[in-house]
């Protein structure tokens, strides 16, 4: 292996970042084209590093020669993990006013929320808030949140449950005091989800691309949010029909602000922007 100081950032070969991109496609169903070469480059500069190796030629050869061992960091350093606590909060607002009272209204007792791509936490801890506030008696419910990730990395920070006051910025003050901890001395400045809510959430690696997946049940709201813009139109639709499988007859899909089902599926009715309704 090379002296780091050899190491050349700016070596990322086209027959590299087509090999790259193909055991990401395979793998995950992630689509990146070549104006994601810099973006691939600059996410296999850490691993690379860590593994002291002379550049991406000689980590090619080591994701060939270790594939099974490589795959999965592999993919964690190349998978988007964008998210924020009540990120384009509708959704949060339409729960509020319309899932959770519908549901009371069905005296439903046994919720099942599925949050796929749910990065380091804050999406599903997001439903699990809104959840304790707004629906009555829920510790005398059955209320379950499956969070699911690609990325092991991300699902750890999920699971801890620590976030810094930055991260925390867009949750509403009361809930925040009401639903997380303040840290004190190392952990000064970070701040812990109260177990109230971090009991409703179960952390998954889930890929979408699995042939099955291992839940048994029906979910009656599913989050899949900026995740199909990185898949190509084939791979969206066989998703969205699992989806549509994984649905209660009367479930709900939200999207992405910038997603949509057009031209992919009528399984679905469009509710409102990016809120869908199973079709039976």
């Amino acid at each position: 292996m090379t002296d780091l100081k050899s190491f050349n950032v700016q070596s990322l070969g086209d027959a590299e970042f087509e090999y790259f991109r193909n055991v990401v496609y395979r793998e995950s169903g992630i689509r990146l084209t070549e104006l994601k070469k810099a973006l691939v480059q600059a996410r296999l500069i850490k691993r690379i590093r860590q593994l002291k190796l002379s550049g991406f030629e000689e980590y090619c050869e080591y994701v060939q020669q270790h594939y099974h061992d490589e795959l999965e960091n592999l993919i964690n350093c190349i998978t988007t993990n964008k998210t924020d606590f009540f990120r384009e909060n509708r959704h949060f607002e339409f729960m509020k006013e319309h899932l959770i009272p519908l549901w009371c209204e069905k005296k439903k007792r046994r919720i099942r929320i599925w949050s796929a791509g749910c990065s380091t936490g804050e999406e599903p801890y997001s439903i699990a808030i809104t959840m304790r506030e707004y629906f009555p008696n829920i510790d005398s419910a059955d209320v379950k949140i499956l969070a699911t990730d690609i990325d092991t990395d991300v699902l750890e920070k999920g699971k801890k449950g620590v976030y810094s006051l930055e991260a925390i910025a867009d949750v509403p003050l009361p809930m925040a005091k009401k639903y997380f901890l303040r840290g004190s001395g190392d952990n000064k400045g970070f701040f812990k989800i109260k177990d109230s809510v971090k009991n409703l959430i179960y952390f998954r690696r889930l890929n979408l691309l699995d042939e099955t997946y291992p839940m048994k049940g029906k979910f009656d709201l599913i989050f899949c949010r900026n995740v199909i813009i990185y898949f190509d139109k084939e791979t969206q639709r066989k998703l969205f029909d699992r989806m549509f499988d994984f649905l209660s007859d009367d479930g709900f899909l939200f999207l992405g602000h910038s997603e949509t089902l057009t031209g992919l599926t009528s399984r679905f009715a469009l509710v409102a922007n990016s809120i869908y309704r199973k079709v039976v």
